[in-house]
């Protein structure tokens, strides 16, 4: 699984969606990392400015960062991947926002 091109030629004519969707996939990751790094910069520096208003040591700015960050993360990613999904298998033919068929 070094090889992605490789991967995408083996792949190809048993899926032909596979590409759009590793694509589609990769983008999806992207995002969540970065709604990561956006959250909890936004969450910090908001703790920051309002420091004299909360009522908890400062040493708790991080792990409160943390916890809102990968709330939103998880939330940005797992809405992306979904939808990713849905698309792989629409383009497949296995089910549509029409009708979905069971597995």
């Amino acid at each position: 699984m070094n090889d992605i091109k490789r991967l995408k030629e083996q792949q190809r004519d048993k899926h032909p969606g596979f590409d759009g969707y590793l694509d589609c996939m990769t983008r999806a990751l992207f995002t969540g990392l970065s709604s990561f790094c956006l959250g909890f910069a936004g969450t910090y520096f908001v703790q920051k400015a309002v420091q004299t208003k909360i009522r908890y040591p400062v040493k708790y700015n991080v792990l409160v960062s943390s916890l809102v960050a990968t709330g939103v993360a998880y939330q940005t990613t797992s809405t992306r991947t979904k939808s990713c999904q849905a698309a792989w298998m629409a383009y497949e033919g296995k089910h549509t926002v029409l009708k979905e068929e069971t597995f």
